[in-house]
């Protein structure tokens, strides 16, 4: 089985300084790669996922590895992450880590979080959300989905595109990815972003985004992470956009003096971009907690 290579992940084990039996947090366990890496180094860690396919893949990845009884694995949103960390045990840790990207194998589920392979047009990571992506895009009126476009993923043809999507509904209504892929290509300009992105990549980043409340979440989250840590204790949010950079600047902010920024923004190097092309508009924020 192929995994996905986790970005960042020396400098997450070099700022975490991980110490024997410490506790850590992957809010954003994927595929299991950065919690992997924090289990062979001694750690004790929780693994939180709202995708019952990337938990199941990732607890099987770490039980082969032999590192299941230093893991637990839930099924949750890092929305509610202060009750999940203390029902599991771990009211108190060392580190905590966000990792705000998609994995590889999760852009190829079922879910039509990609525009790269046909699937119903959904979304939801986690199936008990009440709205899918195909809601979005056959209810929306033209000026709102506009609007859901430019705000959560800058766009410049947001409203060009809405406009396709919203006449093309009306004959028709949007049931796969494919479906939408189509009509954003057909209006797209020639040379789109100069042939470096797809055009629709765009329009399914905000999508997904709305469908997952991904900002809200992230937003909702990050205090309860900073009540969890230790005196010492790290946070590490590895960001892919600049709203999601937005969100964390502005927490580490407001959380000065107890929580200052020690790190940040990291990026890449040049070998690790060449090597995984995922990583590419990554950065990395770390958080340390007084021990005051």
């Amino acid at each position: 089985m192929d995994f996905h290579q986790p970005v960042l992940k020396q400098e997450v084990l070099e700022l975490f300084q991980v110490k024997k039996d410490s506790k850590y947090i992957d809010c954003t366990l994927g595929d299991g790669g950065h919690t992997l890496a924090l289990l062979e180094r001694g750690a004790t860690v929780l693994g939180i996922d709202s995708s019952e396919f990337s938990l199941k893949r990732a607890t099987e990845r770490i039980e082969a590895a032999g590192f299941s009884s230093s893991f637990t694995g839930v099924l949750g949103n890092f929305r509610n992450l202060e009750k999940i960390a203390k029902e599991h045990g771990f009211a108190q840790v060392s580190g905590i880590l966000y990792d705000l990207g998609f994995s590889s194998a999760q852009l190829d589920t079922d879910i039509g979080i990609s525009f790269q392979q046909d699937a119903p047009l959904d979304m939801r990571l986690d199936k008990t959300l009440a709205v899918s992506a195909a809601d979005l895009v056959n209810a929306l009126s033209e000026k709102e989905l506009a609007r859901l476009i430019k705000a959560y993923s800058d766009e410049k043809y947001a409203k060009k595109f809405a406009k396709a999507i919203t006449e093309r509904r009306n004959l028709k209504k949007f049931q796969s990815t494919q479906e939408l892929t189509n009509v954003i290509v057909a209006v797209a300009p020639p040379g789109y972003e100069h042939g470096r992105i797809h055009p629709a990549t765009r329009v399914f980043q905000a999508l997904r985004i709305a469908v997952n409340s991904e900002f809200e979440n992230l937003s909702e989250s990050l205090p309860q992470a900073a009540r969890l840590l230790l005196p010492g204790g790290r946070m590490i949010v590895i960001t892919f956009h600049s709203l999601e950079d937005k969100l964390v600047k502005e927490f580490g902010r407001g959380v000065r003096p107890s929580i200052n920024l020690i790190a940040g923004p990291v990026f890449p190097t040049a070998q690790e971009i060449n090597e995984n092309v995922r990583a590419r508009s990554s950065k990395l924020y770390c958080f340390e907690k007084t021990t005051e």
